[in-house]
């Protein structure tokens, strides 16, 4: 399974896991701090700049023995200090960024809340999250999606929402199935059974709930994968005109029957395309969000 983003976590940060999954974190670990340089590293960050300040400092000197040796005085006057202003403004430019949280870091500490990754979900919670997101993956990669022919279902907004919703709930429940591990450990009492034996009734029902919004996923996926094969049967009987002429040339006096196949095909197919347009739309309403 991938990872699971609220719907308005922006593009860049998603598009950041799959560069730099390291600098996500669980859900239950701390919102991470800010981070500088002086912050993770400071030792090696003051050192850094020293040894840069030495640098700019002993080129500058070599630079201004060599102007001295060889440029009259004046315009070696002036190059040492055209010199020494880029060297202040590079060692502040070196500061500055020794200070500056970098962007990633920043991304993810900002977001922090609104992910989930496969770690913050135990293995029943994770075949579960994991069925939603190739229902989702399927219908908004699908052929009638692209071409607008479910827009009245409006995916692009339904959809997120509701893998985000599942992958909360679902989470609550893994932490929820651990706590109840955690606390049923030690020696079983009739007061702990009696605590624990509600517990457990809420936590199965929700864990039911969430399986139907599953099997409704899958249902609408099932439903539109049905469209776009009826969709691509239909492209492919466009080339039937092909056929014709085809056989036209060869078969002079040939079966016509293939022919006339063709146009009941079509008329066949455009009737399965509707049917399953239609089906598809209907199962894509039953996740519509609450007005």
């Amino acid at each position: 399974m991938e990872p699971v983003f609220a719907p308005d976590v922006p593009e860049g940060v998603r598009r950041l896991h799959e560069h730099r999954p390291d600098l996500f974190v669980p859900a239950d670990a701390p919102r991470p701090k800010r981070q500088t340089s002086w912050s993770v590293a400071p030792g090696n960050t003051f050192g850094t700049l020293l040894v840069w300040i030495a640098v700019c400092v002993g080129g500058w000197i070599l630079a201004l023995i060599f102007m001295a040796g060889f440029l009259p005085t004046a315009v070696a006057a002036w190059g040492a200090v055209a010199l020494a202003g880029v060297a202040i403004l590079a060692t502040g430019g070196v500061f500055a960024k020794s200070a500056v949280e970098d962007r990633g870091h920043k991304a993810v500490r900002l977001q922090h809340g609104k992910y989930l990754l496969p770690e913050d979900f135990d293995e029943d919670a994770g075949r579960l999250i994991g069925r939603a997101q190739r229902a989702v993956r399927t219908v908004l990669e699908a052929t009638v999606t692209r071409r607008g022919l479910l827009d009245d279902v409006k995916n692009e907004l339904v959809l997120p929402e509701q893998l985000w919703e599942i992958a909360q709930v679902l989470r609550e429940q893994t932490v929820l199935r651990a706590r109840q591990r955690e606390v049923a450990r030690g020696m079983a009492t009739a007061e702990l059974e009696a605590v624990l034996g509600p517990q457990r009734r809420a936590l199965a029902l929700s864990v039911e709930a969430i399986k139907r919004k599953v099997d409704l996923l899958d249902r609408y996926a099932d439903r539109v994968r049905s469209a776009d094969a009826a969709l691509r049967a239909e492209a492919a009987l466009e080339d039937g005109d092909r056929y014709i002429e085809l056989l036209a040339r060869t078969e002079p006096a040939g079966d016509t029957s293939v022919v006339q196949g063709f146009a009941d095909e079509a008329t066949a197919l455009k009737d399965t395309l509707t049917r399953s347009i239609n089906a598809a739309r209907d199962a894509g309403r039953t996740l519509a969000l609450p007005e």
